[in-house]
């Protein structure tokens, strides 16, 4: 399968998506499933690469309620 490459700005691409909604509002189930896949492409077009934290930081040391000098009340949220 080839890949095209075709440049929109972001109110060409909120119109698109609009006219896929318009469509399987429409046409219904038999155009939802093509249409979230054309969406998704879309949103991911869209929005900027999102970074993926490699390092995430834990707590180190998680302190019982007697050693913080907190009550406890017994209730369970």
């Amino acid at each position: 399968m080839k890949n095209i490459e075709i440049e929109f700005t972001e109110e060409e691409l909120q119109a698109l998506a609009q006219l896929i909604d318009i469509a399987v509002k429409s046409q219904g189930m038999g155009v939802a499933e093509a249409a979230v896949v054309l969406v998704n492409k879309i949103r991911s077009a869209a929005t900027p690469d999102q970074q993926v934290d490699s390092n995430p930081e834990f707590a180190t040391n998680i302190e019982s309620l007697e050693d913080t000098g907190v009550e406890d009340t017994g209730v369970e949220e």
